[in-house]
């Protein structure tokens, strides 16, 4: 539990350079390009257009904004609402021509063409020695990039997106595709074989590729796609089935991931194939429960694919390992995509798109809960206070909305409806959703006084999502309206000023407050599971875990000062509350002061007295000595254990010799010689820091009445 208070004691705001890299959903690290001389490539004003090259015209739509440079990206922003604007996150492989428009001196225009074919146009709205030296770096770039192109034509084949832009007969194509045993060539999930969730026809696939195909023929395609207003409507309306995997990977920025680490996620599953750990038998435990609806889920190639994801990542990310609940948002991804791509979009769930929620901790859902309690006040203050008053929890309901993404909530197919919306427009689309969905049941809402009728209600209403809106509407259109179609409506006109930005500032204000609670509640969840307290207060057990909770904190962040000269050893066991010796070292340096030793580092203007535990045998020995399971780590209950044994001795020399004895022998009844050589360098070391030089002489006399006691047990022998 310790382990909610570190992922968010843990949080950094996000570099300028990230909240850019977030912003175009592109890989860590990608920020401005700056050059070896270290100079930043200007981020300059631009107007962008495209020419449609079957018409030779230029489209009617063009955008002023801002156009940026980075290590492997051209990208633009319009100016203004995103939702009425332009978005570009063009890969610099994916360029295959640039040229200089002959236009007016005034004016610095740069023709794109991309791999596809598409055109755009880039008119650069700088002073000539800015556009000349954007025009240097871009032309820098490029020539990086060249062996990278090599990699394209493999890579774009596995996108469904290539398939249907190259079509020339729609329709029969499409009878094609259904056939699960058709040989196709881009990647796919488990519902090309098992099947889709919902009727086609009542979902008009076969409308929405044709609207799909001629949105992607003009505005280009997977790695090169702009998102123009017209992406948002068509998102919004639902993406048909086989498009929707790779629309997910272009707009969560997985698709680049997928890129640039070509063989990752096979090399995982074939290196790791046949091992265990706490992670993979938390897998095993959930597969079965996985979405057991859905017909995939219920044979073994299924469950075998989703086995493979969930393992790899929990090899590639092993302090995260596996959570409860990622069984059901991967498996419910692995209907639209294909392991590689699930695995890629899981990393950017959990990193990005959702950090904290698919922890051990679940600290990103609990924030997000508190976020969603706070905008249900402000905006239902009515119905905030109908639950505060009869001691209703939200939480009940909303948690699981949060965190599965409402995929076990309501009948799959529109909680993808939601998802799509999700993946496109950012986290604000949850919180929008949840609102929504209290704001239509207000007026039942209002009737009800527990929890049990609380949570009956919700599950009626997603029963029936896919009912009328207005059954007794003389208006035939406005009969046609569903549930699910008025939620949304709700949801993006009524909520839409709740934007990303919002959500991230309620963020930042609930953060602290929710790290009290929560540390507040993980003391007395694991003091209360100690099986032996011991004879420690209450009061002294938690200033026990205190010290082990920062001692945990500080071994996650330890500066490369603190760290310098120590043996690293594999991370602490944060799902147990276990720590290793490196944790150990600091754990013992708070509680003890001949373990520390104190020294001052600079910090900028600042300086802090950091402390350390030197090398010495003592340490590693008192570790081994409290860990009686020989698990290589030490649990909360092994140090209250071990603390008890000794901090109660109340000045009895004869027991503490005993003691310290006892910890040299390592079970042993009797001392060897080198091990009372050891026990006299722990004693030396104890006294290291103590004024004058009186310790010497009997540290001294204990070592040679040790050796004349062997020595005369040995002569009588």
């Amino acid at each position: 539990m310790s382990t909610i208070v570190h992922s968010l004691r843990d949080y950094r705001p996000p570099t300028r350079a990230q909240q850019f890299a977030y912003a175009f959903s592109l890989p860590e690290g990608e920020g401005p390009y700056v050059d070896a001389s270290g100079n930043t490539a200007e981020i300059i004003s631009a107007v962008l257009s495209l020419v449609n090259s079957d018409t030779a015209e230029t489209e009617d739509l063009v955008y002023t904004g801002r156009l940026t440079l980075t290590q492997s990206f051209l990208c633009f922003l319009s100016q203004g609402d995103y939702g009425r604007g332009c978005r570009m996150a063009l890969p610099l492989c994916a360029i295959r021509r640039v040229e200089r428009l002959h236009t007016r001196d005034t004016i610095f225009a740069l023709s794109i063409t991309v791999w596809h074919g598409m055109q755009l146009v880039l008119q650069l709205n700088a002073l000539r020695p800015s556009c000349d030296g954007f025009c240097a770096a871009l032309r820098d770039r490029l020539r990086a990039h060249l062996n990278e192109m090599k990699q394209l034509r493999p890579f774009l084949q596995t996108c469904f997106s290539e398939t249907l832009v190259g079509q020339e007969n729609n329709d029969a194509q499409q009878d094609e595709r259904e056939d699960p045993k058709a040989d196709v060539p881009y990647l796919q999930g488990l519902g090309i074989k098992f099947g889709y969730p919902g009727d086609p026809k009542k979902l008009k696939d076969k409308s929405k590729l044709r609207l799909w195909r001629d949105y992607l023929l003009v505005h280009g395609r997977n790695l090169t796609l702009l998102r123009y207003p017209q992406f948002t409507r068509l998102v919004q309306v639902g993406l048909p089935n086989q498009l929707r995997g790779e629309i997910w990977e272009v707009a969560s920025g997985s698709i680049h991931m997928r890129l640039a680490n070509p063989g990752l996620y096979q090399d995982l599953v074939t290196k790791h194939h046949g091992m265990s750990s706490v992670s993979t038998e938390e897998i095993e435990k959930d597969l079965n429960r996985s979405l057991p609806e859905y017909a995939a889920y219920q044979s073994p190639e299924g469950i075998e694919t989703l086995r493979r994801v969930l393992v790899a990542y929990s090899w590639k990310n092993r302090e995260l390992g596996y959570c409860q609940a990622m069984n059901i948002v991967v498996a419910a991804l692995l209907i639209y995509l294909s392991e590689e791509q699930c695995f890629w979009l899981l990393d950017m769930l959990c990193d990005r798109l959702l950090p904290g929620y698919y922890t051990q901790s679940m600290s990103g859902t609990l924030l997000d809960q508190k976020v969603f309690e706070d905008l249900v006040r402000q905006t239902m203050p009515m119905l905030h206070d109908h639950f505060v008053r009869h001691g209703m929890q939200l939480s009940v309901v909303t948690l699981p909305w949060l965190l599965s993404l409402y995929i076990n909530s309501m009948p799959m197919v529109f909680a993808f409806r939601i998802v799509d919306c999700f993946m496109a427009f950012g986290s604000r689309i949850l919180f929008q959703v949840g609102l929504a969905i209290l704001k239509i049941n207000g007026e039942e809402l209002l009737t009800v006084t527990d929890d049990g009728t609380f949570i009956s209600v919700f599950k009626s209403y997603f029963r029936s999502l896919g009912d009328s809106a207005y059954p007794a509407s003389q208006d035939p259109r406005r009969k046609q309206i569903t549930r699910f179609q008025q939620l949304l409506v709700v949801a993006f006109r009524e909520f839409g000023v709740i934007t990303n930005e919002t959500i991230n500032s309620e963020r930042r204000r609930f953060r602290e407050q929710i790290v009290e609670e929560i540390e507040s509640f993980a003391r007395r969840s694991a003091l209360r599971n100690l099986q032996d307290p011991g004879r420690f207060s209450k009061a002294q057990l938690a200033l026990i875990y205190d010290h082990i909770v920062e001692s945990i904190y500080r071994a996650r962040n330890a500066p490369p000062s603190v760290a310098a000269g120590e043996h690293v050893e594999a991370a602490p066991d944060y799902k147990e509350m276990r720590i290793d010796l490196r944790t150990f070292r600091l754990f013992l340096g708070e509680i003890a002061t001949w373990a520390r030793d104190e020294y001052v580092v600079s910090n900028g203007l600042q300086e802090r007295i950091e402390r350390r535990v030197p090398e010495n045998g003592v340490v590693p020995l008192l570790f081994n000595y409290w860990d009686r399971e020989k698990r290589g780590t030490l649990s909360l209950q092994d140090i209250v254990t071990g603390l008890d044994e000794i901090m109660f001795i109340d000045g009895d020399v004869a027991a503490a010799t005993e003691w310290f004895f006892r910890l040299h022998a390592q079970g042993n009844d009797k001392l060897s010689k080198s091990q009372v050589l050891t026990l006299s360098e722990s004693l030396l070391f104890m006294y290291r820091n103590e004024p004058g030089d009186e310790h010497l002489g009997p540290i001294s006399r204990l070592i040679t009445q040790a050796f004349e006691l062997s020595s005369a047990e040995t002569t009588n022998q």
